[in-house]
């Protein structure tokens, strides 16, 4: 005799406060060498370095530094021969990212984005919770209709879970935010969401 059975859906969301910020910035110089372009890029590096105060030289990494011909195809289109570009990383406490953005467009970079983080044990905590919590409703949403038919609900059978983060997800980008001088940095919780279907044993109550 096949076993009855009962499936369900449930879906449970775990929250916290960013952890890190992490701001990509870079710096754009032209010349008529290329490695008087270079130079004044790297000096523009070096200003960003000395005028972001909020963070430590050891958090701040130059992670590109190239230059283009504005004569090649799909090069640059600048009046000088040639452009160089400085691509700098500077990790934060996220309540500083907003006074990071400011210095480093007062010094002369340009921010793409600013992101928030958690670190990967807190990641995994907030999974944890959200699928325990998910867990739990799958399995009151199953008492409830097996009740209904004077029946009980037994051992789960069988789980299929499934991450829906979607935009509060482990990581807050901000870009667009960027274009404009009332820019919201302020640091938002990070949520993880968890989905469960779950199927259980029905046994007589």
């Amino acid at each position: 005799m096949t076993n009855r059975t009962i499936t369900t859906e449930a879906t449970a969301r775990s929250e916290t406060t960013p952890e890190l910020a992490t701001v990509e910035a870079n710096v754009k110089a032209e010349g008529g060498e290329a490695t008087a372009a270079l130079a004044q890029a790297r000096d523009r590096v070096a200003t960003i370095r000395d005028t972001v105060t909020a963070v430590s030289a050891d958090h701040i990494q130059t992670v590109d530094l190239q230059v283009a011909d504005a004569t090649e195809p799909f090069g640059p289109d600048i009046d000088a021969r040639y452009q160089a570009t400085g691509r700098l990383r500077l990790k934060c406490v996220p309540e500083t990212a907003e006074s990071v953005v400011a210095d480093v467009t007062d010094a002369g970079g340009t921010v793409e984005t600013v992101q928030f983080q958690i670190h990967d044990q807190e990641r995994q905590q907030l999974q944890d919770d959200a699928l325990t919590a998910a867990m739990e409703r799958a399995r009151q949403k199953a008492e409830r209709l097996a009740a209904a038919e004077q029946l009980a609900v037994g051992d789960v059978q069988n789980v299929t879970t499934q991450d829906v983060d979607g935009a509060t997800g482990m990581e807050r980008i901000v870009e667009d935010a960027l274009d404009g001088p009332d820019a919201d940095l302020s640091p938002t919780p990070i949520a993880v969401s968890e989905r469960v279907e779950v199927v259980y044993e029905l046994t007589e109550e």
